[in-house]
């Protein structure tokens, strides 16, 4: 498992981002001379992977796979943007209102890009320390932050960074300790999965009041059903140990936990460990028992029964799915400093093709 890390420092209004060498001289050029690169690619459809890269030392990048066409493109944002990198470690990264917007960690900073991989002007340090996930609704990003200095125990200094994308300012912060992870939205109230204390927290946005859904065991990340009901993963970790891992079913409505699946080993990893097919009545989740293979597991949202749908994984990470073509993503690390390995399945788990990616592939984002 990677350890968590995120974003924080310098002073007031947003800045040219320090973790995109080269970012001033290249913004000084018009879209047009951009677009005249020889290597630009004005193609938006296919999968995109956020791959992590190895801590401390940056290597995050974004590997574009053109499923249509089968050609695979690592560094993109490179070739999207002669003279530039990407310092930061990429924790998590999606889209919101046709704005990419990448969580950076070490540089610690919220990088926002088009649909091009272009920078859209300045990334934000301010009032970002050691970010984690985010969800969107109407001008705001809730982001999920670990604070600075985390004692990786109880987490007192975690919060919730709110962040305006008009005026690309946080404008406030609300106090989470416990470690916010994955984060969901549902009429108006901002779930909070806790990685640090058993249980999930549930923010109303209108009166800003802070209530607690205890779980039985620790939480990382969020997936809605059809009717807005939250499943939630649960995790045993070594500092919260606890043989009630498996998934939580959240009804909204409530906000009481109405079932606990069990299933060991639920991967404690920071990356998508956890998704669906387009009519939520299968869910896919990555899970390995100690110095065993890692496997993903179906889960049958009517018996509400797990069953073992590809086995034998190496280093996973994550599990993705095409929307446009269902082909289901298997997300692997070779080690903190070698390429990783994408795996691609059908619906029916028969190995496609792999695909060599970046250090350490974490999330993926499908555009079409």
């Amino acid at each position: 498992m990677y350890s968590k890390s995120k974003l924080f420092s310098l002073s007031g209004r947003l800045i040219w981002s320090l973790a995109l060498i080269g970012a001033m001289a290249l913004n000084a050029c018009s879209e047009d001379d951009n677009n005249d690169e020889p290597k630009f690619n004005k193609d938006i459809p296919g999968a995109y992977f956020f791959n992590f890269g190895n801590y401390g030392t940056g290597g995050g990048s974004v590997t574009r796979y053109d499923f249509r066409k089968n050609e695979t493109t690592n560094k993109y944002f490179e070739t999207q943007n002669p003279g530039m990198t990407i310092n930061s470690n990429i924790q998590y990264g999606a889209v919101y209102n046709d704005t990419i917007y990448l969580m950076g960690n070490s540089a610690d900073e919220l990088i926002s890009v088009d649909k091009y991989f272009k920078p859209t002007g300045n990334a934000v340090r301010d009032g970002i320390e050691k970010p984690r996930f985010f969800v969107g609704q109407g001008d705001y990003l809730y982001i999920s932050c670990l604070g600075a200095d985390p004692d990786w125990q109880e987490m007192p200094g975690s919060y919730i960074a709110v962040y305006n994308t008009k005026t690309r300012e946080v404008e406030d912060k609300i106090a989470l300790p416990g470690g916010p992870e994955g984060l969901a939205l549902v009429n108006n109230k901002l779930y909070a999965a806790l990685n640090y204390k058993p249980q999930a927290a549930v923010i109303d946005l209108t009166t800003d009041d802070i209530d607690f859904i205890d779980l039985p065991a620790v939480s990382s990340y969020f997936l809605k059903d059809a009717n807005e009901n939250l499943y939630v993963t649960l995790v045993s970790t070594h500092g919260d140990p606890s043989d009630k891992a498996g998934l939580g079913y959240i009804n909204t409505t409530t906000d009481e936990l109405e079932d606990n699946y069990v299933l060991e080993g639920v991967s404690s990893t920071y990356a998508s460990i956890l998704t669906a097919n387009s009519d939520r009545s299968t869910l896919y989740l990555v899970a390995a028992v100690w110095g065993e293979p890692g496997s993903i597991f179906a889960f049958d949202t009517e018996t509400g029964e797990f069953s073992k749908f590809i086995e034998n994984l190496s280093a996973v990470n994550g599990v993705e799915i095409n929307p446009i073509n269902k082909d289901i993503y298997v997300l692997q690390s070779g080690s903190v400093s070698e390429a990783g390995i994408v795996s691609i399945y059908n619906v029916e788990g028969t190995h496609q093709k792999d695909l060599n990616v970046g250090i350490s592939p974490y999330w993926a984002l499908f555009l079409d």
